[in-house]
């Protein structure tokens, strides 16, 4: 396994995740004694998985994962899902028992090849006997798939024999296998008409996009993931979801990045959907789930060159229009405390070295509507597939993987799902805000709220407070439950940067009866 460890490591992978276990022994054995990885230990193999995606959803770069065998890899699957539609890097290192064991009702012992098969860009089975030559090859192979020409999950099977302990190691380290990679060139320009529009999705090339909608003279409609709300670009329009009623047609979207948190802007494009829709992206799969596109540029933002005739009149309207609605939000009297209000009082706190993590179901669309602080080191969310499985994990991964402190807003059941990985935040620089609202909240904004089932099926109401999981878990605790008490307890944990859990507790009808009045209030 040295070989193959070594050579991970030389190809660039520096942080490794590992669970306890019996047969993953001598991997663990190889790291252990490598001096350049990092490692990074869990006992829940399910958050142990998006421990190591957060990491590499931080920095860009493959993390690598390492279980036993049965069960351990079954419980990587949220993750691995979550990766492959979020386009995030990571390597699986299962061990696995020897392969004539199979079928046999031998003790932990299960077919884990494919296991993964729908959701990795490449899955082999690491053979004892290879020579060594070969397995460097496969570790160089499997870092360059897990990143090109689509990042993503790779999962590599390692059968293992006894005696897995203890194990001789030559300890001699490689040299990395050059792989070069050429996405485009620059592109050949194209024309667009005067009057269109930027949506930004996810991308790391933000300023790129931003740069490009200043040269047009077009509005951006910048997705919180985008990160781009933290920038003072002149072409932002920042309520463009609360405006949309009144707005005017464009005549070409262009599309960076991912998709868009809201949904209320897709079914505005799909009315009427405009004479161009393009989307650019380096990474290969499709983005269309509205089915709109006219092309696709499979190219980075940067290397893309539009032009158009710039109408100056079109930017001011869309200017126009945002601040109109701006003051409509601003003048409201807020009351009673709901996660609206929470949002506001959030926007004026200092995270200027902070990362932001936005939790889904209501966390991600109260902040997407209402939470432009003045500074931020970014926004960070699990949209792949928009579950709340393995979030404060994923936190805590996103913490080492940044080097940076993190402010984190989540659910009531959000956070009761990866309880057990508050184990991680303890040493970390973590602020864990926690929005409880007895349940479901998201279901209070749906039909399905009037349903006489509703608090069976969906609201889930479960009469839980964090105060003893914060104490259980060795972590300073903080209670909210109007604007001065939010703003309190986040002014405090912010200026000490240590792990916190702050509760904030709001009621599900009120929050989705205020937010329904809203609605109608700026939108009429």
């Amino acid at each position: 396994m040295w070989a193959f460890i070594d050579q991970l490591v030389q190809q660039g992978v520096e942080d490794f995740f590992i669970a306890p276990g019996s047969r993953s022994t001598p991997i663990a054995l190889a790291i252990s004694g490598h001096p350049k990885a990092r490692t990074h230990l869990h006992f829940d193999e399910r958050g142990l998985g998006f421990f190591g995606l957060g990491c590499a959803l931080a920095k860009g770069k493959p993390a690598a994962i390492i279980v036993t065998s049965g069960t351990a890899v079954g419980n990587l699957l949220p993750a691995v899902m979550e990766a492959h539609h979020s386009s995030i890097p990571l390597l699986l290192i299962t061990a696995d028992r020897p392969s004539e064991l199979r079928e046999t009702s031998a003790n932990q012992t299960t077919d884990q090849c494919k296991i993964f098969q729908n959701f990795v860009r490449l899955q082999f089975e690491l053979g004892a006997s290879m020579p060594q030559q070969s397995i460097r090859s496969k570790a160089a192979h499997a870092v360059y798939r897990s990143l090109h020409p689509h990042p993503g999950p790779v999962h590599i099977n390692c059968p293992l024999r006894e005696p897995l302990y203890p194990v001789a190691f030559d300890f001699m380290q490689g040299t990395p296998i050059a792989i070069e990679t050429i996405l485009t060139a620059i592109c050949a320009p194209k024309e667009l008409p005067s009057k269109g529009i930027i949506l930004l999705g996810r991308t790391s090339e933000t300023e790129e996009a931003l740069s490009i909608a200043k040269r047009l003279g077009w509005p951006v409609f910048a997705d919180i993931l985008s990160s781009a709300r933290i920038s003072d670009s002149v072409c932002q329009i920042r309520h463009f979801d609360w405006l949309l009623n009144e707005a005017p047609r464009p005549d070409c979207i262009l599309h960076f990045g991912e998709r868009l948190t809201s949904k209320r802007l897709m079914e505005w494009i799909g009315a009427k959907p405009p004479t161009q829709y393009l989307h650019v992206s380096p990474h290969s799969h499709w983005c269309d789930p509205s089915h709109l596109l006219t092309g696709r540029i499979h190219a980075t933002i940067g290397s893309t060159n539009f032009y158009s005739e710039i109408d100056p009149t079109w930017l001011a309207l869309w200017k126009t229009l945002d601040k109109k609605i701006d003051e409509k939000l601003s003048d409201r009297n807020d009351h009673p405390f709901t996660e609206t209000v929470a949002m506001k009082v959030l926007k004026e706190m200092p995270f200027d070295n902070w990362a932001i993590f936005l939790a889904n179901s209501m966390p991600i669309r109260e902040g997407d509507w209402f939470l432009f602080p003045k500074k931020a080191k970014g926004f960070f969310a699990n949209r792949g597939l928009s579950g709340i499985d393995g979030n404060l994990a994923t936190i805590a991964g996103l913490s080492i993987g940044l080097n940076a402190p993190v402010f984190a807003i989540v659910g009531d059941l959000t956070a009761l799902h990866d309880l057990n990985s508050l184990a991680l935040l303890k040493t970390l620089p973590i602020v864990l805000l926690i929005s409880n609202n007895d349940g479901g909240g998201i279901f209070s904004h749906l039909p399905i709220a009037s349903d006489p089932n509703f608090e069976t099926l969906w609201g889930f109401s479960h009469g839980r407070s964090f105060e003893h999981a914060a104490r259980l878990f060795d972590i300073s605790y903080s209670f909210a439950d109007d604007a001065a008490t939010l703003t309190k307890a986040v002014s405090k944990a912010l200026s000490e940067g240590q792990s916190h859990i702050i509760e904030m507790v709001t009621c599900r009808k009120i929050n989705a009866v205020s937010h329904q009045k809203l609605r109608e209030e700026v939108l009429c």
